[in-house]
């Protein structure tokens, strides 16, 4: 006997209809079919009140309803609660079907009703809706797998959030997804917020488009703070009374639903193996957008959600430690090619921006070796997405700052730049009000965030490595403690660097000491010894044999082109400072304001083109000896600073800290009669007194007639090989007038008579090119009066005067003889004109 089946229970239903006939009709018609009707609802309010208090399986509903709402609002209603629902329509039109196809109702009846249809349409109902589930629990499993494929190889944040964004909204959809990651031990928070526009599409929305009024104090990557709002102890779904308490509670919540209208959310917590708060937040514009089906739903695939996140976390370390060991690399191939250290920073700068975007690099350095805190600042600055030097001192700013403020803010910075720092936001504006140097570059620059490290170079903080950006709050304490890990290999290859500059600090001044040794070896006058055998010049022998193995100072006195230079360099060869150079400065071949940076040195930025610090002559001098040329023309505001120099033995460059020791020998020399200067006010008594220790004083070719014969045979043999000429002696004719003319210009006339008769000669005996003539006495006129019958121009007058005054001045415009006081001209005046009229100043003879 075969078993009897029992019968199945059938569902119970729920009529939604406002025509109570057509409703009642049906009630009936149901019940004789063994179908249980739960009752009979005639509008929206109604329907859902009803379905609230009690369980109902199927609900038949008339698409056309009285009051506010329509049956296509409760269809999408009863499709987000999961409940079957079957369309009842008198007149389907073409629009209102496809409104009610998106509701996805599980049949369609048409009025009048009959019975056949119904019965059929309600069992065909029962059937997909019974399947409907497994397909339900079938795509959850199917949208696990999906939400691993589509995520598992992204290495990116925002594209791992679009991802998840995409897969929810397959089964669950929503208006908006919030995505946040908080991770405390790394100071690291990430926030991020989509919205799904109308062709399922997202676009981002900022902190600043959410909160504009409030960006600023609570943005998720200040580094002093969480990210906004931390939800991640709140959990489920939140509507009505819940939603409103949440919104009171937590600004960005409020912030949605009044710019965008939301009405209704779902926090979703994503445990991570870390220590970390992380949670997604679905967001409605609907009052009842997400039911508890739709919560277990996405809770379902929240595992693969922490475990692709875990992973992406897991690569982003890896791939910092990668890049950091790339930078590290790239400084190091930087800092040993050698070049500038502003390309070195260019190449490092594009390394770093990958791993942490910036706008601008510096390096603060402090030159240890020098005796003053001068600082060094190299910077790069991003233009156009590449890294190019910038100069700090070509900002239109800087133009406002003065040298003492600049000089000032510069070694300020060795105080706060000691420890590592992170300014963002306001922070920056604060310590911009007080600091010029961030001050200038938020004014020109446009920066808002300053992050710096010191670097350690054994031991000892040696250099300041400073990344700044245009973005608010681009920096945070991970990114200050991943450039804590940077200045590691920085500060190995700063200290090469530095090791390189001590080396060519102490090249360049070798190399320095020799140029100075080469210009004078290959100078006009150097003949490895003085000629000369007359009387006079045994005197100035004997007197150098005395004191030259002294440090006494010497004055060397005589006319011009005796030779006081080569007197000087043998003082000097004979002295026990002859190990180290002499150094040469003419006081008279430099304008006054220039001569004081040469003596003494300046600092970088001390005035107005001092771009570099320079060493002046008495440093470079130090251990050996300083020959002052032409002391006489030194101006006077000068003279007191070059005795506190003697007198003292301390100097201070111009720009400086303090003074600077300095142990050299001075030795100067002078064609002027330095008591008459005395006596008429232009030069300090005290320091003539001071120079006049030693006098030598060096006569002229006229009274050593015994030594000019000697003297031109050694020149010719010069002249000779310097010509590639064999001039083996000189005319009689020619020799007979060499001695009896008086040479008003010395030995450096009678070099440079003996060269142009060389360089005419055709023959290997010397002739002279032209009869040697004494120059005019002074009474006699300079040049012949022009006839009454022809007026000269005025340019032309002008042009006679000033060549005549050059003529008989030798050449000098400025001090007692030169060409100024003859004309009865400021030396600025004739300068002027000279210019005007294209006068070039003849040039002087390196000798004395």
């Amino acid at each position: 006997m075969l078993p009897v089946n029992e019968p199945t229970a059938l569902p119970s239903l729920l009529i939604v209809e406002d025509e109570f006939l057509i409703a009642n009709d049906l009630r009936r018609m149901l019940t004789k079919a063994g179908y249980r009707v739960a009752g009979i609802a005639g509008s929206v309010a109604e329907a859902k009140e009803l379905l609230g208090n009690q369980q109902t399986d199927i609900v038949l509903l008339d698409i056309f309803l009285d009051g506010p709402e329509t049956g296509i609002d409760l269809a999408q209603w009863l499709n987000r609660q999961a409940i079957p629902f079957v369309f009842l329509s008198a007149n389907l039109t073409d629009s209102l079907l496809e409104a009610a196809k998106v509701t996805q109702p599980f049949g369609f009846l048409t009025k009048p009703f009959r019975e056949k249809d119904v019965l059929s349409t309600l069992e065909i109902a029962r059937y997909r809706h019974a399947h409907s589930e497994e397909a339900k629990l079938r795509q959850q499993q199917s949208i696990q797998i999906a939400v691993n494929n589509a995520s598992i190889n992204i290495q990116d944040r925002e594209q791992f959030c679009l991802a998840i964004a995409e897969q929810i909204n397959r089964f669950v959809p929503f208006s908006f997804l919030t995505f946040r990651i908080s991770l405390p031990d790394d100071s690291s928070f990430y926030w991020l917020m989509l919205e799904k526009m109308g062709d399922n599409a997202f676009r981002r929305i900022t902190l600043a488009t959410l909160l504009p009024d409030e960006a600023d104090t609570i943005l998720p990557q200040k580094p002093d703070k969480e990210a906004p709002d931390p939800l991640g102890e709140q959990t489920g779904v939140f509507c009505g009374e819940a939603f409103e308490r949440l919104c009171g509670q937590y600004v960005t919540v409020r912030a949605s639903r009044d710019r965008f209208g939301v009405r209704s959310l779902a926090l979703f917590p994503i445990p991570l193996k870390r220590n970390a708060v992380t949670t997604i937040m679905l967001s409605s514009t609907l009052a009842d957008g997400f039911t508890d089906q739709d919560y277990q739903t996405v809770s379902l695939i929240c595992p693969q959600i922490a475990l692709t996140l875990d992973n992406l976390l897991a690569y982003e370390e890896l791939d910092t430690r990668r890049q950091v060991k790339a930078i590290e690399l790239a400084i190091a191939n930087a800092f040993r090619s050698g070049v500038s250290m502003n390309t070195m920073l260019t190449q490092v700068a594009g390394s770093i921006n990958e791993l942490l975007p910036f706008d601008l690099l510096a390096l603060y350095r402090t030159d240890e070796q020098r005796t003053s805190a001068v600082s060094t600042l190299s910077t790069v600055q991003k233009m156009n997405g590449r890294f190019e030097p910038l100069d700090v001192q070509s900002l239109p700013v800087y133009t406002t700052i003065s040298p003492a403020a600049w000089a000032a803010t510069l070694d300020s910075l060795q105080t706060w730049l000691a420890k590592p720092t992170l300014h963002v936001g306001f922070q920056f504006t604060d310590q911009a009000a007080t600091n010029v140097l961030d001050g200038l570059f938020r004014k020109t620059l446009g920066l808002q965030s300053i992050m710096y490290v010191p670097v350690f170079v054994s031991d000892q903080p040696a250099a300041s490595l400073i990344l700044a950006s245009k973005v608010p709050y681009a920096f945070t304490y991970r990114d200050l403690h991943t450039l804590q890990d940077i200045s590691v290999q920085m500060a190995l290859a700063l200290d090469n660097v530095l090791a390189f500059e001590r080396i060519n600090q102490l090249s360049k001044r070798l190399e320095q000491e020799k140029t100075y040794l080469a210009e004078e070896i290959k100078t006009s006058y150097n003949f490895g010894e003085i000629i000369g055998q007359s009387a006079v010049m045994q005197a100035v022998f004997t007197n150098i044999s005395q004191v030259a193995p002294t440090d006494a100072t010497v004055l060397i006195l005589g006319e011009t082109g005796t030779g006081k230079e080569l007197v000087a360099r043998t003082v000097h060869t004979l002295s026990p400072r002859n190990g180290r150079p002499i150094v040469k400065i003419n006081c008279a071949a430099l304008p006054a304001q220039l001569i004081e940076s040469e003596l003494f040195g300046h600092e970088r930025g001390s005035f107005t083109g001092a771009t570099e610090k320079r060493i002046g002559k008495f440093e470079l001098a130090d251990s050996g000896t300083l020959f002052l040329d032409e002391i006489g023309e030194l101006p006077l505001e000068l003279q007191a600073k070059l005795l506190r120099a003697i007198q003292e033995k301390e100097i201070e460059r111009i720009g400086g800290k303090g003074p600077i020791r300095i142990d050299v020998r001075i030795i100067a020399a002078t064609n002027r009669n330095l008591q008459e200067e005395v006596a008429k006010g232009r030069f300090r008594s005290d320091l003539y007194y001071r120079l006049n220790v030693f006098p030598i004083v060096v006569p002229p070719l006229r009274e050593r007639t015994d030594d000019i014969q000697p003297l031109a045979l050694h020149f010719l043999r010069r002249i000779s090989k310097k010509l590639g000429k064999p001039l083996t002696g000189i005319a009689n004719d020619a020799l007979r007038q060499i001695l009896t003319y008086s040479w008003p210009g010395n030995i450096r006339e009678l070099e440079h008579v003996l060269e142009r008769a060389a360089i005419l000669s055709r023959s290997t005996t010397l002739e002279l090119a032209e009869p040697l003539r004494s120059a005019p006495s002074s009474d006699e006129p300079a040049f012949t009066e022009p006839r009454s019958d022809y007026v000269r121009p005025i340019n032309e007058t002008m042009r006679t005067a000033i060549l005549a005054a050059l003529a008989k001045s030798g050449g000098r415009i400025r001090g007692q003889g030169g060409a100024a006081e003859l004309l009865h001209l400021k030396p600025t005046t004739l300068e002027a004109r000279m210019k005007k009229l294209r006068i070039s100043v003849p040039p002087k003879s390196t000798g004395s």
